[in-house]
């Protein structure tokens, strides 16, 4: 048991809010890449695999209601983060030690993911209970492999996922 939980607790680990670094391309183009708080949750990727875990009509409308108050408990969260979120990535070259407002965003951002984090790890043990036990190990397999495919990346805690 400690250690789905354990397993549960890395399924949901959302990378620190800090700057990444980028390419030159990158810089060129504009393009912002989507802060880690605009990624699926759990509960919507069990959504998602609807068909894969055979999820009757029943169990997706539970899943969509759990779901919509996950929304409703993120949303401010997510509006304060992206508020705290800096305009640009900063310049590595440029930039000395982090200021102190810095500082107090980036402590902030970490209690705000903190919470997503919390937030999402609640929803996802109300949609178990939802499961059956075929479909929570299925879903376990389905949520690991999803993390790995979105993981930190380039730039993130550890850089690419071992192997690459």
């Amino acid at each position: 048991m400690k250690r789905q939980l354990f397993m549960l607790g890395l399924l949901f680990a959302v990378p620190t809010f800090a700057g990444t670094t980028t390419t030159a391309a990158s810089t060129t183009q504009d393009a912002r890449r989507p802060p880690p708080f605009e990624r699926k949750s759990p509960v919507q990727v069990l959504v998602d695999h609807r068909q894969d875990l055979a999820l009757t009509d029943t169990q997706v409308a539970s899943l969509g209601r759990i779901q919509a108050s996950l929304d409703a408990k993120n949303a401010p969260l997510k509006q304060s983060l992206e508020a705290l979120r800096p305009p640009a990535p900063p310049d590595r070259d440029t930039q000395g030690t982090p200021s102190a407002q810095d500082q107090a965003n980036h402590e902030q951002a970490r209690g705000l993911f903190e919470q997503l984090r919390a937030n999402d790890l609640a929803a996802y043990q109300e949609a178990e209970a939802v499961l059956t036990d075929a479909q929570k190990a299925q879903a376990r397999t389905l949520l690991e492999s999803e993390r790995r495919a979105h993981g930190p990346g380039r730039g993130g805690r550890g850089g690419p996922p071992r192997g690459e």
